[in-house]
């Protein structure tokens, strides 16, 4: 059956029935014709002469002919229908002329093949036109020419290639650690363990504690407990005049100075082998014999979720132009995996895809999937490609809908996975760029010049114990598919049910079972985007912290290595430690103000005006250590205007950074209370445009923390003046939060530091080609997108034969269908017919667009209303 005029199936879809205005009757030659006037005639044929022209076809002799052919024929089909007019003429001669255009279709997309080998399936949407141009005469022929359907088939392009159905391996992940178990068991309080709970790689991996101690862990433990044993043992003389507060407020500080200091000793060995390292990478460049000789073909996956499509596929068109430049393009296949809801984003989709695949030289690959449900959100996403076509590629390299990454960079990620067959997972860290505002600028550079003594002391400390961050990482697709198959916490959500956050899990049960987690933290070119305002970092980190908030009950999962169960742990504190500052703070004031005299002395004395200082420089060394990194040990990428007002950047952006924390602290507390609280956080797409910060949206993100910052200051100043001092980086931060937020959001401030050179970075001096092509991309789709009229896409799919080609024919490949019953689909057409077709709600769009019947029969209900204004080339 074709795909496209499906009415001859229509049992398939409602039963056995078959309604007479579906399939009509074919009338005998004996039987006496109805008559029509001349003007529903030359209706007829106005409406078919309209459609043919739309279908590409151009030579007004042509269709004057096959007009009046199918308009003859459709009034020989209705010769034995009792009532006709005009207006069911003009739709049995549209349905007539679309059941030509399937035939025609389906001699080219469908495959015939007689050797009956594999192909994938294929669409012609976007070529139509242009083929139907070519050999018009196939609207005139039953069989159309071989040498025809030869040539035409080479303008196919496969949606999908052709799949492997494999299932993942299920896993189980007891919640609690098999000596705990052994020793309920030995009391007799639980019976002996099941054996289909004993995590799966047991036998592969030593996950013990012994197993990950080295020389530079022992080093980092040891100057993280001193440094925190110091600073506690100064706290407890500073606090030992409180009384009872003394306890929780010792309890607290430690359990913060640990991971100050934990962070201060990672960047200062960071910096220490940045300094002393003299390698150099070794890597193969482009330009030399053999560069991709021996590699497998990688599959590059881009998840997305209702996202600018103008923006993924620039990022998906830069991806492809930097692999066919490098000659490694025909290693690569590219996936555009859509768990897309919105009808209308959608259909963009389906329409940028056609076009980027024009627009892209041969042998570049890019695969479209669409799923109508986004069951378990990005990792049943990338689950359900791994179950369809896990089988045809050893690697994937995963990617954010903002990712944008280097044919050198791939290939090399590749190669290294070829080298090592331990590595499961190999993680490179993305480099921040294409913002503009104020604050998005502060992140870009602390990324660039901060990050480098963290990763360097990262990588040293994690060496192949490391994390996945959920994009720009490159995965061993079978252990993946083995291990990797996300379990469901129990109980509810937001703590329990799917696992928001996959990527530490992921990294967490492949290292369980035996395989590498490593850091490429010498690897350039992986680039991504960072959010624009303080109000989009936060929508953001609200959902990542409801994500990590759920690790809390994974931390003593059984057969975990103790490097994961760090990851996890520091992956919680990050949004954890907020309102254990906030209670650590307030206790603090709460414990000076009611012990008041030595007690607050003690407080305020200089035994704490030292452990301060001490803290503070822990905080913010690393920015210097950056700073000395960048101009002692340049990067080989490094321009000399990076360079030149570094220091000048780095005072900048560590005021900002000082101001906005107390912000970021009442938020993320705000996050991590509601978390517990049991509110659901939706996980919709991210607000990717560089965009400002209203007056009005300000005020409605920080009037509350304006008012804690006033109410804590005119509270001090009152009874304990002696505190604003201490407090006051963080009362001004939240004093002048609104307009603080709306200064940081600016694009035209952000324009302004740039050119002063300030918080520049080295991408925006000297642009990566990659990155160039995307915005040439993407400044090239937005021109277009300005010069187009607003159009409706999902009337221009009904309307348009090669839109609507192109869309069945996605829907065929996948091979699925939502049904619609008889009555809904009366109603919709009845609905459609009186209120058009905006009148239908997203959810029955969404519907209807899933199902290729109901596509195609509103397709031929509008095309018979649709008149023409003039009649041209007919007779």
């Amino acid at each position: 059956m074709s795909h496209l005029s499906s009415t001859t199936d229509v049992g398939v879809m409602f039963g056995s029935a078959m309604d007479a205005d579906v399939l009509g009757a074919i009338a005998s030659s004996s039987v006496r014709m109805n008559r029509f006037s001349d003007a529903d005639v030359r209706a007829a044929k106005m409406v078919v002469a309209d459609y043919l022209r739309d279908l590409g076809l151009t030579d007004p002799e042509f269709i004057a002919v096959q007009s009046k052919r199918i308009v003859q024929d459709a009034i020989a089909q209705l010769a034995t229908e009792s009532v006709a007019n005009g207006k069911r003429l003009r739709k049995i001669a549209i349905r007539l002329t679309v059941k030509k255009l399937a035939k025609w279709v389906h001699a080219i997309e469908v495959e015939n093949d007689a050797s009956h080998a594999p192909i994938p399936p294929g669409v012609i949407g976007a070529h139509l036109p242009e083929l139907l141009f070519q050999h018009p005469e196939g609207f005139l022929s039953e069989m159309l020419p071989q040498e025809f359907v030869a040539s035409a088939k080479t303008k196919r392009k496969p949606v999908v290639p052709q799949p492997c159905p494999k299932e993942m391996a299920k896993q189980k992940l007891p919640l609690v650690p098999r000596w705990w178990n052994h020793l309920k068991g030995m009391v007799g309080w639980e019976q002996e363990q099941d054996a289909n709970e004993v995590p799966q790689g047991e036998n592969n991996s030593d996950c013990s504690v012994a197993s990950c101690i080295n020389c530079t862990r022992v080093v980092l433990a040891l100057l993280t407990i001193l440094t925190t044993g110091i600073g506690a043992a100064v706290y407890w003389e500073t606090v030992s005049q409180t009384g009872l507060f003394q306890y929780p407020l010792v309890g607290l500080f430690i359990m913060l100075f640990f991971w100050i200091a934990f962070s201060f000793w990672t960047a200062t060995m960071g910096l220490i082998s940045i300094l002393n390292s003299k390698r150099q990478t070794e890597t193969l460049r482009p330009d030399q014999p053999g560069y991709v000789d021996g590699l497998p073909k990688a599959a590059i996956l881009m998840p997305i979720y209702n996202e600018d499509t103008a923006s993924v596929m620039a990022n998906l068109k830069a991806v492809a132009q930097s692999l066919k430049s490098i000659g490694a393009a025909e290693k690569f296949d590219l996936f555009i995996l859509s768990d897309t809801t919105n009808p209308d984003i959608w259909l963009e989709e389906e329409r940028a895809w056609a076009k980027l695949m024009i627009d892209l030289a041969d042998g570049c690959h890019v695969f479209y999937r669409h799923r109508p449900k986004n069951i378990s959100r990005k990792a049943g996403n990338i689950a359900d490609f791994c179950q369809r076509w896990g089988d045809n590629y050893p690697y994937m390299i995963v990617l954010d809908a903002d990712s944008v990454m280097a044919g050198e960079t791939l290939v090399e990620m590749v190669r290294r996975m070829e080298n090592d067959p331990k590595i499961g997972i190999l993680q490179v860290p993305p480099t921040p760029v294409n913002r503009q505002s104020f604050f998005a600028r502060t992140q870009q550079f602390a990324a660039q010049v901060y990050g480098r003594v963290f990763l360097e002391g990262f990588a040293l400390w994690s060496k192949c114990d490391g994390n996945y961050w959920g994009h720009n990482a490159i995965i061993r697709i079978q252990p993946f598919m083995q291990h990797c198959d996300l379990p469901v916490l129990p109980g509810s959500g937001p703590l329990g049910g799917e696992i928001l956050s996959h990527d530490f899990v992921e990294a967490a049960l492949m290292r369980r079972a035996g395989w590498k987690i490593c850091l490429a933290h010498d690897l350039k070119g992986s680039y991504e985007e960072c959010p624009t305002t303080m109000l989009d970092y936060a929508q953001r980190d609200q959902r990542w912290c409801q994500g990590n908030m759920q690790h809390m009950s994974l931390l003593l999962a059984d057969g975990f290595h103790p490097a994961s169960r760090l990851h996890l742990s520091m992956g919680v504190m990050s949004y954890l430690s907020s309102p254990l500052w906030l209670v650590f703070l307030t206790l603090s004031l709460f414990a000076a103000m009611i012990s008041g005299g030595e007690a607050g002395n003690a407080i305020l004395g200089g035994l704490a005006g030292g452990l301060f200082a001490a803290t503070m420089g822990m905080l913010l060394l690393p920015k210097a250590f950056g700073l000395i990194a960048l101009y002692l040990r340049p990067e080989q990428d490094s321009t000399p205007e990076v360079r030149k007002n570094a220091w000048a950047s780095v005072l900048l952006e560590t005021v900002v950074a000082i101001l906005i924390a107390p912000i970021m602290m009442l938020l993320h507390s705000q996050f991590v209370v509601a978390t517990l609280r049991g509110k659901k956080v939706k996980w919709n797409a991210q607000q990717r445009d560089d965009t400002g910060v209203s007056l009005n949206d300000a005020i409605m993100m920080h009037w509350a923390h304006t008012l804690v910052g006033l109410t804590v200051t005119l509270g001090l100043a009152l009874t304990a003046p002696a505190f604003l001092f201490w407090l006051s980086p963080v009362l001004l931060g939240l004093v002048f939060s609104i307009p603080l937020s709306m200064l940081l959001g600016s694009l035209d401030l952000g324009r302004r530091l740039m050119a002063k050179q300030l918080l520049t970075i080295s991408e925006e001096v000297d642009c990566p080609e990659v990155i160039a092509a995307q915005r040439t991309a993407l400044a090239q789709a937005q021109r277009e997108k300005k010069r187009s009229t607003e159009t409706d896409l999902f009337q221009l799919v009904l309307e348009d034969p090669a839109y609507l080609v192109l869309h069945l024919g996605i829907l065929r490949t996948a091979d699925r269908e939502i049904p619609i019953d008889r009555d809904q689909f009366q109603q919709i057409k009845t609905m459609v017919k009186h209120d058009g077709l905006k009148s239908l709600p997203p959810q029955l769009r969404f519907q209807v667009q899933n199902n290729r019947y109901a596509m195609e029969q509103l397709h031929v209900q509008l095309r018979a209303e649709r008149l023409p204004k003039s009649a041209l080339a007919y007779r």
